[in-house]
Order: structure tokens, then C-alpha cells, then sequence
């Protein structure tokens, strides 16, 4: 088919191409308007070595530290330092609001909870967990907090919580599902009149 055939099967067969990208857009802000609202606060850091300069080394720390994190044992010693804080939160919920990436030697730890101060919180208890434990986080016995064989660089300290899910989040989200239902309703389209033309070539042949 050229161009202007593909034109003509979009204006013609154009509710089909539009529905899709509609009905998921609405889709997409109910759900939204629905949701509860979601706070993330994030740190970045910089591991490096006290001891062991090579840089080989150090991307192994920082590529292994993210699964540490989300991990159990890692869940539970941040819900201490939060419990001599003050704040009372089981590990399973820490550990269900903590999460990390790195790229090289920097890491970023971030927390994304209902409560923005619940998050701040546990971002710096998940920053000061790391700088205090240090190797022994990588199963390194000899690791202290006096001496923990590694070198915390904190990049940017965790900040005040944004909301994750606010309206402009919700709007670019929504706009993009309709994208997708737009590609969606133009292959159906598509579809439909290919269809029809399969359909009338017989009829052709035998009133030929």
C-alpha cells in the first residue's frame, strides 16, 4: 500500500484508531485519581575502597550494593536504627519501600512510601546502615564500624520526599497509554480493512 491508501484507511476507519487511545488515557486517570498518594526521597553515593584501589573492585561493590539493600538482612537492621530513633517500622515493610540502582561507583538508595517523612527517614537510615557496617554488608567478618573497609561518599544526602505520583506524573503516564492505544486503533484499523479486502478478492474472482 502507498501513503496516501494508508490515509484514506485512517480517515475512514478513524473511530477505530481513536477509541483505544481514549479509553486507555481514561483508564489510566481513573486509576490514578484512585491511587493513594506515593512520596520517594533518594541519596546517592560514592563506594570506593579504604584499602583496595582497584577500580574493578569498587564496580563490584557498587554493582552488588542495590541487591543488598532490598535485601532481608539489610531490611532489618535499618528497622533498628529507625526503632532506636524512635520510629517503629517492621522489616518486611522496609524492606517492601526500600529500593537502589547503580551506575559505576555511585549507588542511589531511595524509599517511596505514603508518608514523605516516613520516606526521608528511611533513605538516612538506609544511608547511615551502608556507611556504618561497611564490608560487613558484603560478608567481610573483619569489617567494624570503626574500620569498615570501605569508603561512603554520600553525593547527595537524602532530601526532602516528592511525591511520585502527583498530577504531572499522572498526566505524561496517561498520555503515553493513549500513544500506545493510538498505535493500537491504527494496526486495527489496519487489520480490518486488509480484512475487508481479503473478503471482496473472492467475490471479484467469481463475478469475473
Amino acid at each position: 500500500m502507498l501513503i496516501p491508501t494508508y490515509i484514506a484507511i485512517i480517515r475512514r476507519r478513524w473511530l477505530l484508531v481513536i477509541a483505544p487511545a481514549v479509553i486507555a488515557a481514561v483508564i489510566s486517570l481513573g486509576l490514578a485519581l484512585l491511587e493513594p498518594p506515593r512520596y520517594r526521597s533518594s541519596a546517592s553515593l560514592l563506594i570506593t575502597r579504604s584499602e583496595d584501589r582497584r577500580f574493578d573492585t569498587e564496580d563490584a561493590l557498587a554493582y552488588d550494593l542495590p541487591a543488598i539493600v532490598q535485601g532481608a538482612p539489610f531490611s532489618a537492621e535499618v528497622s533498628s536504627v529507625l526503632a532506636r530513633a524512635g520510629v517503629s517500622v517492621p522489616p518486611d515493610q522496609v524492606r517492601a519501600s526500600l529500593g537502589a540502582s547503580n551506575r559505576r561507583r555511585v549507588v542511589q538508595i531511595w524509599a517511596e512510601t505514603g508518608d514523605p517523612t516516613l520516606s526521608t527517614a528511611l533513605t538516612g537510615a538506609a544511608v547511615a546502615v551502608v556507611q556504618q557496617r561497611g564490608l560487613a554488608l558484603w560478608g567481610d567478618p573483619a569489617a567494624t564500624p570503626e574500620r569498615p573497609l570501605v569508603n561512603v561518599a554520600v553525593l547527595e544526602p537524602p532530601g526532602p520526599a516528592t511525591r511520585t505520583n502527583g498530577w504531572t506524573a499522572t498526566v505524561v503516564t496517561a498520555m503515553l497509554r493513549g500513544v500506545a492505544g493510538l498505535a493500537a486503533g491504527v494496526f486495527l484499523a489496519f487489520g480490518a480493512s486488509y480484512r475487508e479486502m481479503a473478503h471482496a478478492l473472492p467475490s471479484q474472482e467469481k463475478g469475473g
